[in-house]
């Protein structure tokens, strides 16, 4: 009997059917790798009211497990953890909540914190404290694509607002000059100058800073009557204890003497619109002030 051997198989084949294979399930497990670093992040926690308030207009709202004690939620949200202020975030309340993503503003923190967030595997993201209106759509845009949602609808309404705040400020025949103060009875006031929420919210309604200083300081005497507000603004946090503004006038007599305080002009601002930089409460607070300055 006679046997035959079988023929080898041709080894350039075999090397050209492993190389095929091998490219393969290269390029499989490339694709299912980006396809799981591109997905939206599904557990978020959100900090600062401005930025909150941007990631319910994005339609994330599913995806938000957690936020911090300055955000003010709609009263028909679902009831999520509060963990913290965004300046003080302490890291084992945001790690019971297993996040996959926090976000906040530049002055979220500490330092700390963050760092043992990112070793824990937590994304985190920081966006600037928006003092304009194009500031406020860059963040829309880059908050976008971190949640993976579309932008558009929403850029379209907050740019239509910005156009109507500028023709509003384009119809006042003068710019009132305005005063935002914090006040404690016995304590003088604080007036809010450059690089503040309440100066970027002064200047969106069309006012001018009645301060040229940078951040908070106190007031002398002196200088209450020199500055000639037309308008006094305070936070709403603020309202009741100074009686609408007119604890003001007690407190601090030499008041009486400038315009606003001759007029009475003050005005009580929503305290969210005043964190965390210029957000979508902040341009329907301008508006409002807007229409008061036009109708005085």
């Amino acid at each position: 009997m006679t046997f035959s051997m079988p023929r080898p198989l041709n080894c350039p084949l075999i090397f050209l059917l492993a190389r095929a294979c091998h490219t393969f399930l290269s390029a499989a497990a490339l694709l299912l790798a980006s396809s799981v670093a591109a997905a939206a992040p599904e557990r978020v926690i959100s900090t600062g009211h401005s930025i909150t308030e941007l990631v319910l207009a994005l339609g994330a709202g599913d995806s938000l497990i957690a936020v911090d004690s300055s955000t003010r939620l709609p009263a028909d949200f679902k009831k999520v953890p509060v963990v913290g202020y965004y300046r003080q975030l302490p890291v084992e309340g945001m790690l019971a909540q297993r996040p996959q993503l926090l976000i906040g503003g530049e002055h979220m923190g500490p330092a700390n914190t963050l760092t043992l967030l990112q070793n824990a595997g937590v994304k985190i993201v920081k966006l600037p404290e928006a003092e304009n209106g194009e500031q406020l759509i860059a963040n829309i845009d880059r908050l976008s694509r971190v949640l993976e949602k579309p932008a558009a609808e929403l850029t379209k309404s907050v740019v239509q607002q910005l156009r109507a705040l500028k023709r509003a400020r384009s119809s006042l025949s003068e710019a009132p000059r305005i005063l935002f103060v914090r006040a404690q009875e016995g304590r003088g006031l604080k007036a809010a100058g450059t690089g503040t929420s309440p100066d970027s919210l002064i200047r969106m309604a069309g006012g001018v800073n009645a301060v040229e200083f940078s951040g908070y300081k106190q007031l002398s005497d002196e200088a209450l009557i020199e500055l000639r507000p037309d308008w006094i603004l305070f936070s709403s946090d603020q309202d009741a204890q100074l009686k609408g503004g007119a604890a003001l006038l007690e407190w601090q007599p030499l008041l009486k003497l400038t315009p606003a305080g001759k007029k009475k002009a003050f005005f009580s601002v929503d305290g969210f619109a005043l964190l965390g930089g210029m957000g979508l409460a902040s341009l329907n607070e301008a508006k409002k002030l807007n229409e008061k300055f036009s109708r005085n």
